[in-house]
């Protein structure tokens, strides 16, 4: 196939990309049509290269994860890098073929999609070192998975040639079998400095057989704020009603037993009605009464915890019910919750 005039080699059988991210004056943006050399994704707006050789930074459940469902889905996942003899071990028993190592920079050598899955505070120093070593080949790909964090800690790849990403799972992953599971079918956020390499990287998320949705970076705060509310706050919560049933008796692992039925059905709820429907209740039902013998219990025994908690979260849920009550009612509700804050 000839070169384009998109600056397009004939280095690899479809050729390779020779230029990533802001356009050079004269060139026009478009892409190859799809050859054998080239996956494309499913509505043609991403282009990932069979040739493409993943390197996994930080394998450890997400990073090893994603290396498994690349390589089912059959790329080459070349090196997998990880801290820990164990992590490695780990890794190898879902990624046989790969090199493994404890070498970062010696496993980035090896590929040109870097995905760097470590903790979030660990990711600009990894990008930072793979990037001083050489590491970071002009014109590869440098992704990283975090949902709070910006491009910006990738900048010293951008620095050395390199297109930028981030792709983030809305999902929670409790082991690397468990996050196999779940990557399939879950919504990604997708963030990128320019229109071509988010469509990369919304193919990339196809090839794991996630849904990928677009995000300003701008928005990533809020993104991973609701995220955070949705999850790990939901465990929170959880943590909260447990401690008040251990205190009424039920010891042990049996509060948590008797509440997971009820969290359950809530959620199922959740999934066939949608927020404003699936709530119940006594805000729901406006019941004012039940409300003020919570709030009056809480206050009496002095948790304060549980009592903030309750009434930001009944503020939430007047919001919802708002539209089912008379004015009087919510404006009633209202009140009361304003006497506990």
């Amino acid at each position: 196939m000839p070169a384009w005039e998109s600056g397009i080699s004939s280095s690899f059988p479809c050729g390779n990309w020779t230029r990533i991210g802001k356009p050079s004056p004269g060139r026009r943006e478009v892409f190859p049509p799809a050859c054998d050399g080239w996956a494309v994704s499913r509505r043609g707006n991403g282009v990932v290269r069979r040739g493409d050789r993943f390197v996994v930074i930080g394998g450890g459940r997400v990073g090893t994860a994603v290396g498994y469902l690349l390589s089912r889905a059959g790329r080459e996942v070349a090196a997998v890098a990880c801290r820990s003899e164990e992590s490695l071990e780990k890794a190898g028993e879902y990624l046989p073929r790969a090199y493994l190592t404890t070498d970062m920079v010696r496993a980035a050598r090896k590929g040109n999609v870097l995905l760097i899955t470590t903790p979030d505070d660990l990711i600009a120093d990894a990008c930072i070192t793979l990037a001083s070593a050489g590491a970071i080949k002009r014109g590869s790909y440098v992704v990283h998975m975090s949902g709070a964090l910006g491009l910006d800690v990738l900048e010293a790849a951008e620095e050395a040639g390199a297109a930028t990403a981030s792709v983030h799972p809305l999902q929670t992953f409790a082991d690397v079998r468990g996050a196999v599971r779940k990557i399939p079918g879950s919504v990604f956020a997708v963030t990128a400095r320019d229109s071509r390499t988010v469509e990369w990287a919304e193919g990339l998320v196809r090839l794991l057989g996630g849904e990928p949705v677009r995000l300003a970076e701008e928005n990533k705060v809020l993104y991973h704020l609701g995220a955070v509310m949705a999850s790990n706050l939901l465990v929170a919560l959880e943590h909260a009603a447990e401690l008040l049933y251990q205190e009424i008796g039920m010891e042990g692992e049996k509060a948590l037993r008797a509440l997971l039925p009820l969290i359950e059905g809530t959620v199922g709820n959740l999934r066939r009605l949608g927020t404003e429907k699936a709530l119940t209740g006594p805000v729901a039902r406006g019941d004012i009464g039940i409300v003020r013998r919570h709030l009056e219990k809480l206050e009496e025994e002095g948790r304060e915890k549980h009592l903030r908690a309750y009434v930001a979260l009944t503020r939430f849920a007047l919001d919802l019910a708002e539209a089912n009550l008379s004015r009087s009612r919510t404006q009633e509700m209202e009140e009361l919750l304003e006497r506990y804050s």
